[in-house]
């Protein structure tokens, strides 16, 4: 048995929370980090955004077309320039300018710079760094207003572009914001720096109260219960009550008062069960000897007549449970006549076996003496009815084989049909009106009927167990495919016959728990002159 420390619970409550606080002290920083971060974004949007809007809503759009178009300055323009170089200088700007955004690069207007390098009227800056112009010429086509943020250089800025218009209210240029974004770098180390300190002082203090109440609450009770539990196991055979000292009025004294319970119903139960298992061993041994009786009641010895070459005979009988209620029987009833029967008794157990033992020896004593199937059903029927006060009844098909006359006579007592193949055929199911069982009604009558054996024919008989077999899908195994399985050995002995017919069912059943007993027996004729080997 695998050893556990006393002391594991403990030490793996801590790391678990020490682990949890490390969980949240990271989650609770990049969170911060992330809002840090949102928060100068929108600060920076904000800032942006009114510069470019002042800008755009005040110069005149028309003579910013005129001097895109001219080159030429005047005092209108030289006052626009100096108007947002005073912008830069007083909002910590790094750029404020307006330009036409060209496929190549931005065409300048106006330009306000933070270090007095401003480019002239109608310069070109081309395109840098991840520079957004994809997102400007959009801007320019559809005048919807945009804050990006890109590197240029060693800067990281932020920029808000607004549309500026003309008189017919067509986009004649773009204006554009951008401001250094240095403060987040700086502010979130300092920021994160605090939050961690304060995390972690407040989660050594919560650590250190849930590992108190923890092991005052949890850990001890749970190391008294333990205690009981090794009681239990140490002292199961005394009669001692158990009582567990744990006082918590939670789920943990739940358990506590629930193992009380456990050590008191299990010492009732190893009582009982100790009962129990003497009356099992005493059943166990009857079912036993019922067993041995029933196996020994059965021809179990192939070839059963070897001094015999006119027929082969060969069955087999499995029990759905230690003993069945399924039987069968061959015997030479004379010289030129063999009997053979095969039955099913209703239940299983000590009781369907000594019924079928009685039903067995009945029916073999008036087959024996010489009458034929259906009479000696008829008989028997009315004897078990006197002697049947667990009210059980049994299914059976009986016959005689005549080999002087080369024919079988057959009774059916509410039992499956036979099925037979003939010389160069295939089996095929002998479909007959089912007679009544034995041991339900007195007086009831049985016929006789005739099946012509020509050399080669093989009689195959069986019980309800076989196409009422179970897979593990409930389905059943039916006739069509008994008859196949028959089909594809018909051409051996009878012994090979019921071997391949087990095959079929084992593949078919796929290890599905047996709910029947299955019992079969097949015939093989060979003719009264036959002189060939078995």
């Amino acid at each position: 048995m695998k050893k556990v420390k006393s002391s594991k619970l403990a030490r793996v409550t801590i790391m678990r929370v020490v682990l949890l606080s490390w969980v949240l002290v990271t989650g609770i920083c990049l969170l911060a980090a992330q809002a840090i971060k949102r928060e100068n974004l929108r600060v920076y949007e904000a800032f942006a955004k009114s510069y470019s809007r002042i800008i755009a809503e005040n110069v005149n759009g028309d003579m910013a077309r005129k001097y895109l178009e001219t080159n030429t300055m005047d005092d209108y323009y030289l006052e626009v320039h100096e108007t947002m170089q005073a912008m830069v200088d007083n909002a910590d700007l790094r750029y404020l300018y307006v330009y036409v955004p060209e496929e190549a690069g931005i065409r300048y207007i106006w330009d306000a710079q933070s270090d007095d390098d401003s480019r002239p009227l109608n310069d070109i800056w081309y395109y840098e760094g991840d520079y957004p112009k994809d997102d400007i010429k959009k801007t320019y086509t559809d005048g919807e207003e945009l804050f990006r943020t890109y590197k240029y250089g060693d800067m990281s800025l932020a920029a808000y572009i607004v549309p500026m218009y003309d008189s017919s209210k067509n986009i004649v240029a773009l204006v554009e914001a951008d401001i250094i974004m240095p403060r987040s770098e700086m502010l979130l180390p300092g920021v994160l720096l605090n939050i961690v300190v304060i995390v972690l002082i407040v989660m050594a203090i919560a650590m250190a109260l849930f590992y108190y109440f923890t092991r005052k609450r949890i850990i001890s009770p749970l190391e008294k219960i333990n205690d009981a539990t090794k009681e239990i196991v140490e002292n199961i055979d005394n009669d001692k009550e158990m009582v567990i000292d744990v006082s918590t009025n939670d789920e943990i004294e739940m358990v506590a008062r629930s193992i009380e319970k456990m050590n008191h119903k299990l010492k009732e139960y190893i009582r009982v069960n100790n009962a129990i298992t003497e009356e099992k061993a005493r059943v166990n041994t009857e079912l036993g000897l019922a067993h041995h009786i029933q196996v020994n009641t059965l021809p179990t010895v192939f070839p059963a007549f070897p001094e015999r070459n006119e027929f082969d005979v060969y069955a087999s009988m499995i029990p759905a449970k230690e003993v069945g209620g399924d039987f069968y029987d061959f015997f030479l009833v004379s010289d030129k006549q063999f009997g053979m029967v095969i039955a099913d008794v209703s239940g299983k157990g000590i009781p369907a076996a000594m019924y079928m033992m009685m039903a067995k020896s009945m029916i073999k004593a008036k087959m024996m003496s010489g009458i034929k199937p259906a009479e000696a059903l008829m008989s028997v029927n009315n004897m078990l009815c006197d002697s049947n006060q667990g009210k059980m009844f049994v299914t059976v098909w009986a016959a005689v084989l005549d080999m002087d006359k080369n024919e079988l006579i057959a009774a059916d007592a509410g039992h499956e049909n036979p099925i037979i193949k003939q010389p160069d055929g295939d089996f095929e199911v002998i479909k007959r009106k089912h007679g009544v069982v034995l041991g339900g009604f007195r007086n009831i009558t049985h016929e006789d009927y005739v099946i012509k054996m020509q050399p080669g024919t093989k009689v195959f008989v069986y019980t309800d167990g076989v196409p009422e077999a179970k897979n593990r899908d409930g389905e059943f195994y039916k006739m069509d495919r008994l008859v196949e399985a028959l089909n594809r050995v018909k051409n051996e002995r009878s012994e090979e016959i019921l071997r391949g017919v087990k095959k079929d069912l084992d593949e078919f059943e796929e290890g599905a728990e047996q709910y029947d007993d299955t019992t079969m027996m097949c015939l093989e004729y060979f003719g009264k002159d036959s002189h060939i080997s078995k």
